[in-house]
C-alpha cells in the first residue's frame, strides 16, 4: 500500500476543535493584535460576557470582527485564560490564529 498515510502524519495535518466566540473590536485594538503588541484583551465584567464565557472551555477561539459591511478586516486569536481585575475580563492571547482583509505591512484594511 504505497498511499497508505500513517496516523502520525495525519495527526500534523489534523488541526484541534476549540469553542469559539464572535465578537467587534474596534479597529485600532484589532492593528495591534495583529502586529503582535496586544496580547491581552479586555471585555467589561456583566451578565452578557458572564455567560458567553461559562459556554466555552479554555483555551478558545475568539473571532474579532472591526465593521458589519463585508469584507470587514477580523482576527482569530487563540485565548489561553481568562482573570478577572478591576471590572473587567482580562483574555490572555496565546497567539494569533488568522487574519483577513486586513494588509499587515501597512496596518489597513485591504481594500
Amino acid at each position: 500500500m504505497a498511499n497508505a498515510v500513517s496516523t502520525s502524519e495525519k495527526r500534523k495535518t489534523v488541526r484541534q476543535s476549540y469553542d469559539r466566540i464572535t465578537t467587534t473590536i474596534e479597529r485600532e485594538w484589532l492593528a495591534q493584535i495583529i502586529a503582535g503588541t496586544k496580547k491581552i484583551e479586555y471585555r467589561e465584567i456583566k451578565p452578557y460576557w458572564t455567560k458567553r464565557f461559562k459556554r466555552v472551555s479554555v483555551p478558545f477561539e475568539l473571532r474579532l470582527l472591526n465593521g458589519m459591511n463585508p469584507p470587514v478586516p477580523e482576527v482569530t486569536v487563540l485565548i489561553r485564560r481568562i482573570t478577572r481585575r478591576a471590572g473587567q475580563y482580562r483574555l490572555h492571547i496565546k497567539k494569533v490564529l488568522g487574519f483577513k482583509h486586513w494588509d499587515k505591512r501597512r496596518q489597513k484594511p485591504k481594500r
